[in-house]
């Protein structure tokens, strides 16, 4: 009875195994997909990009944008996602408002797994930077934990306020 026990779980170590090795591959094409700024995510600094959203629909950031949400840590992506849930479909539409998470720190296969499948659920368009150079345009260390919200006026940066909260990010989106 061990034996057969032992066997079980034997097959049962290989099977998940072969999902994760089977899951680990990246899901995005990086083919057209960019991020780009003069001097990070600062007031006076020219922004552009292609990202994917969670569906892998290319989304440009284009004049008419007049917020764009960053988060880089997964409690205020939680933030963030927790608040958007709340609100109708065509919230950050209605706003020109977008909003991009940084994903690239998770293992492939992990956001495979479990976080690809949780944003597809969700109504509203997440931007997803997914590996580092899509990241490093807009990423600072010093703020790697804050909600980031700038406004912009033809893509340039005019206005640049942090929140660690949500009251403080319901306040910046007003």
């Amino acid at each position: 009875m061990l034996k057969k026990i032992g066997i079980a779980m034997a097959l049962l170590l290989l099977i998940i195994g072969g999902i994760f090795i089977s899951n680990s591959s990246e899901i995005f094409s990086q083919k057209g997909y960019f991020a780009k700024s003069t001097n990070g995510l600062k007031v006076g600094s020219d922004i552009d990009f292609v990202l994917p959203n969670q569906h892998d629909k290319p989304t440009k950031l284009d004049d008419t944008t007049k917020k764009v949400i960053f988060v880089f840590a997964k409690p205020t992506g939680h933030i963030v996602k927790n608040y958007l849930a709340t609100q109708s479909v065509d919230f950050l539409p209605s706003k020109n408002m977008l909003f991009v998470a940084d994903i690239s720190p998770m293992p492939v296969a992990i956001r495979n797994l479990m976080a690809m499948p949780d944003l597809r659920k969700s109504h509203f368009s997440v931007l997803l930077t997914f590996e580092p150079t899509l990241t490093k345009p807009f990423y600072d260390e010093n703020h790697k934990d804050q909600i980031i919200i700038t406004t912009l006026d033809n893509k340039k940066i005019t206005k640049v306020i942090y929140a660690t909260n949500e009251k403080e990010f319901l306040d910046a989106i007003k």
